[in-house]
Formats: structure tokens, sequence, C-alpha cells
């Protein structure tokens, strides 16, 4: 989908099918069905949440998240990927540039009719102070990429994690098994098991058609020749770095034989101990146990002396 200044706003009826989107059943096939499944432990139950998606490509998770009424920001360092969310989501997007450090700019493009806002650059230009803190962060197979690239990376990746999330917060992660870079539930303690606790929530098969992916790279020359257009337009060519730009950002590995992969689901929360102090203090202060008792002092009245 174009940018708003380059085309003239839709009409009412195509705006109402663009903000009723997910309510299409062939739209909510392709929303990860684990994640739906399971939005109340990412949410705890909250409502109107901040949600980061880390190397977002063009899940159509954003947009479902984004109709359950949460604001999402999202990470995605191919510009390809992110048109491409807007597109099949019939969006219209805002583009400005913004310095998030010293030498590097990213665009930023932000939904028109749904709290959605997309960052066009490398995930680890982008920090605490750029985007402050959320409320949950869901994860969908960004750690086989960043392990590729090499363990210290990984632990940069689950660093800035841990940064990026509230003390409250919930970190969905989803991993592919992705060949020799699968992050099993060991990995995952061993990264976040510090300062955070590491659940186990289920998994699936994920089935998929490779020609899809074949199609995809036939049409890349033609996205990057509409991203040379869009610069015109003032699309910043971000600082990007090739380790990890050529792995889908986003996108599940697919290199599992006949068109299958398994997707494996972890809930991450940070220990709270001032939470477990606070819940042991209720448990003795609960209605029906017996509570000590002083005795109350007895103040016996001053005699007098007699002369």
């Amino acid at each position: 989908m174009a940018p708003k200044s380059d085309k003239k706003r839709e009409s009412n009826q195509q705006n109402k099918k663009a903000t009723n989107k997910c309510e299409d059943p062939e739209y909510l096939e392709k929303v990860d069905p684990i994640l739906m499944k399971n939005i109340r432990e990412l949410t705890a139950g909250r409502d109107n949440l901040r949600i980061f998606v880390p190397m977002c490509g063009k899940t159509h998770d954003m947009l479902w998240l984004a109709e359950q009424g949460h604001a999402i920001t999202g990470a995605e360092i191919n510009p390809r990927y992110i048109r491409a969310f807007f597109r099949d989501a019939e969006l219209e997007y805002e583009l400005r540039s913004e310095q998030i450090t010293t030498k590097t700019k990213a665009n930023i493009y932000e939904a028109e009719g749904q709290n959605i806002t997309l960052y066009q650059c490398d995930i680890f230009d982008l920090s605490v102070e750029v985007l402050s803190q959320f409320d949950a962060i869901w994860d969908q197979s960004a750690l086989p990429v960043i392990n590729e690239i090499g363990a210290e990376r990984l632990k940069d990746y689950t660093s800035l994690m841990q940064t990026l999330l509230k003390p409250d917060g919930r970190h969905m992660v989803e991993v592919c098994k992705h060949g020799a870079n699968f992050v099993d539930s060991k990995m995952l303690k061993s990264l976040f098991g510090d300062k955070s606790d590491v659940r186990y929530i289920g998994k699936r098969i994920w089935k998929y058609d490779p020609q899809d992916f074949a199609e995809e790279e036939c049409e890349e020359e033609e996205e990057e020749k509409e991203s040379m257009g869009n610069k015109k337009h003032g699309e910043h060519d971000s600082h990007t770095h090739e380790e990890h730009e050529s792995h889908g950002c986003g996108e599940h590995g697919h290199d599992d034989d006949h068109g299958k992969t398994q997707m494996f689901y972890h809930l991450i929360t940070f220990k709270d101990e001032v939470s477990a102090t606070s819940k042991r203090k209720r448990k003795i202060e609960e209605p029906g146990m017996k509570k000590s008792k002083k005795t109350p002092q007895r103040h016996l009245p001053k005699r007098k002396c007699k002369k």
C-alpha cells in the first residue's frame, strides 16, 4: 500500500473493509493460532497494552493484535516486508525518518486507522531511549535468525529484549526448528534464566508451500525497483547490517522437508521478588487466620503517698 501522500484517501466502504480485516476467516487463518489461543498469557488479561514485535517481517499477527485494542510497534530491516504488510492489511501509512543513533536514521511507517508503527532499521540500532519500555513482546522466530549470526549477538539480542520489557511485562517466544540454529528450552533458560522465569506453553506443526517462497524470491527484484521509487518520496535509505538482512527478518525458516516445520512456544517473565514478598505478606493477613494479639498494657492509677 502506498503512502498517504502518494494516493487519494480511500472511500469509507474500503476503510470499513480494512478496519474489519481481522473478522475475515481467510485472514485469521494466517494469524498464529497459539498466539490467539494464549493471548491472555501474553497480556495477563490486561487491555490497551504496548506490544513490541521484533524482526516482524510482514506477519499478520500485528494487525490482529492491534484489532484487540493494543498499540503495536514492530522492527524490520527489510522495507520489502514492511510494504507487503501494509498491502496485505489494506492499510495506508505515513512515512517519516528519525535519528535513532548518532550515525543512523530509521524509516518509520505509521498506519492509518490502526495503532501500528513499524521501524525499518537494524534491530541492534534500537534502544529503550528510542522506543521506551513495553508491556509485552511477541517474538516470532527471531531467535534462530539471530543465533545464525553468532552466540554473542544472541546474548546482545536477549539483553535488548529484557531492557525493553517492563518489570511486570511478558515476553512470548515462538521458535521454529531451524536446523543447527534451533534455540531450545535449555538455551532459552540459559539466556534469560538469571533474571527471568521461562515456561513452556506448547508446540504446533507449521505447514507451508515451498513454492510460495520461490515466488517471493522471484518478486524481490521487482520490489527493490519499487523501493528505489519510494525513496523519491522521502523514504530514507536506513543503515543496515548484511548479517541478518538476508534471513527473512521475521519470516519463518523453511528448510525442513515436505513443507513442514515444528514451532515451539515459551513465556518469559521477570523474577519478581518484591511481588513474592507481597504475596507472602497477604497470605499471613488472610481472613480466618489467627493473628497474634498483643496484651494491652494496664495503666494503674497512681497511688498518693501518705504524709
